[in-house]
């Protein structure tokens, strides 16, 4: 066997036709790159920290010792999280009813890595999901009309939660996770990247029947919540309005 052979070489282009070619090229380049979507993300953002008041309406902020249910899942790893503001609170209101507001707030939701359902979290922290039912927030007027919700019992050993809340992803406000990828999706060739709200009030309550009055506490606390933020504030928990 002879090694050293060498392979036969390969006829050169003509010069025209090799400009061709690397035209072509080119254009197919440039058409590439015209047609990838440039994905936008949300702007006019606020520091939700500062822009939730601690006193309105007739309700003023509580400092509370009791540990809130945590808005991420059990040992989630920090590469994995959501959110990039999350403010936990307790209100109390001049008759002495108190409310536990949780908001965390996500710029960049992604099928892999999004706002997670609080039936989820309560779950992966030691509660039992009593019930779980739609409920229309009236009361609370978003860019496109009244909210829709989730009215959620948790028991845990050591009692449960009445809980009132939304999901807003993007232009959706999210009660099916199937809805909300295809959303994701939808957004995303659209050259959009949605945000992700999660917006919770809960109540502690013994059984169904303390639930059923503690809802339409939290919910009044919503509405009075929201009524009081500012238009910014407003717009990140509330919806941008569709384009």
């Amino acid at each position: 066997m002879n090694l050293g052979r060498t392979l036969p070489r390969l006829p050169a282009l003509p010069l025209k036709h090799a400009l061709m070619v690397a035209v072509v090229l080119l254009l197919a380049a440039a058409a590439a790159r015209v047609l990838t979507p440039q994905l936008s993300e949300v702007r006019d953002i606020v520091e939700l920290e500062s822009a939730l008041p601690s006193r309105f309406g007739p309700w003023r902020e509580l400092p509370s010792p009791l540990i809130q249910v945590n808005v991420a899942l059990d040992r989630e790893a920090s590469l994995d999280q959501p959110y990039d503001q999350v403010v936990m609170r307790a209100y109390q209101r001049d008759d002495g009813a108190v409310v536990y507001l949780a908001v965390a707030w996500g710029r960049r939701q992604r099928q892999e890595v999004k706002v997670h359902r609080p039936d989820l979290c309560y779950t992966a922290q030691g509660y039992r999901v009593a019930s779980l039912a739609s409920q229309r927030f009236d009361d609370i007027d978003s860019p496109d009309g009244a909210v829709p919700g989730k009215r959620m019992l948790a028991l845990g050993r050591r009692g449960g939660e009445a809980v009132s809340y939304w999901m807003r992803i993007g232009e959706l406000f999210s009660e099916d996770a199937w809805e909300t990828r295809l959303h994701i999706l939808r957004q995303g060739l659209d050259g959009r990247i949605p945000d992700g709200v999660l917006v919770r009030a809960s109540m502690r309550v013994r059984d169904a029947r303390e639930a059923e009055q503690a809802w339409p506490v939290t919910e009044a606390f919503l509405a009075d919540l929201t009524s009081a933020l500012s238009p910014p504030a407003r717009r990140m928990l509330l919806g941008w309005g569709r384009p």
